[in-house]
């Protein structure tokens, strides 16, 4: 299966440009799949006005799944989503006339803007299936929730899609707690990250597909790129199937220890190695 990574920017307050640049990408390479960044169809902004909230399902997600069921290719692409009076940071998975939505479950108050102060947090994992490779799906900062991974590494998920709006400072650290995830999980990790000034800002870029061991299969670089990851899906099974999950451990409790501030003796023994 080939998966497309597209590290892209998006452009705020003109989500139709958006579409225009995923479907240039689209019509323009033959995949499976392809992966967009965190709150791409709007751009990664806080102000709620700015997203085109109303207006993002008619401009956007609509055509793209028109594209979608065209092309016969999955979309997964970052999205605000309004329900009632909530706003969701969501990850919109696009197959064909289906469109299906995961919430960002862990919202961080560091980077760009302090996302609790505009989002409500989402709740519920998703696992999506196509052709026989699972993929747990995360945003941001969800890939540092440890219950969260194992969750998937559990319910034999064979991959992980994590979109991302990280800056360059916050970019190499995210990628060593991938890496380090990847290893402990046995599952490998795809990220895609934005790229480009339009929040403000200069995105990081150097989104990268790490396999189970903590190898870099696909890097960006920090600017816009393109990368088309070919996956083993018979292999992402197996390994899968052989996956030992770290056992929790059950400590029944904990030993405390009250450390008492003692006044030195000025009559002790002298001792050759103090200052």
């Amino acid at each position: 299966m080939k998966i497309t990574l597209v590290q892209s920017r998006g452009i705020v307050n003109d989500p139709k440009v958006n579409f225009f640049k995923a479907r240039m990408r689209i019509n323009n390479i033959d995949s499976e799949m392809f992966i967009f960044p965190e709150m791409f169809c709007s751009g990664y902004v806080s102000d709620p006005s700015a997203m085109k909230l109303d207006f993002l399902k008619t401009l956007v997600i609509d055509d793209m799944a028109k594209l979608s069921d065209n092309k016969g290719s999955t979309i997964i692409c970052g999205c605000p989503r309004k329900d009632g009076d909530k706003v969701y940071d969501s990850l919109a998975v696009i197959d064909g006339k289906e469109t299906s939505y995961y919430d960002k479950i862990h919202l961080s108050k560091t980077g760009v803007f302090d996302e609790t102060a505009v989002f409500t947090p989402g709740s519920t994992p998703m696992i999506v299936d196509r052709q026989g490779l699972k993929m747990g799906m995360c945003v941001g900062h969800d890939l540092f929730v440890s219950d969260l991974l194992e969750y998937y590494a559990e319910n034999s998920a064979d991959l992980i899609i994590c979109i991302t709006a990280l800056l360059p400072e916050q970019i190499d650290g995210f990628l060593k707690v991938a890496q380090s995830s990847a290893i402990k999980f046995s599952i490998p990790i795809l990220i895609c990250n934005m790229t480009g000034p339009d929040c403000g800002q200069e995105m990081g870029g150097k989104s990268a597909y790490i396999d189970e061991k903590g190898n870099f299969v696909e890097t960006c670089t920090t600017g816009s790129d393109v990368r088309e990851v070919r996956i083993d899906v018979a292999a992402l099974n197996a390994n899968t199937a052989s996956r030992v999950i770290p056992p929790k451990i059950d400590f029944g409790g904990c030993a405390s220890v009250q450390i008492k501030n003692t006044e030195p003796d000025p009559n002790g023994p002298f001792c050759p190695f103090s200052g």
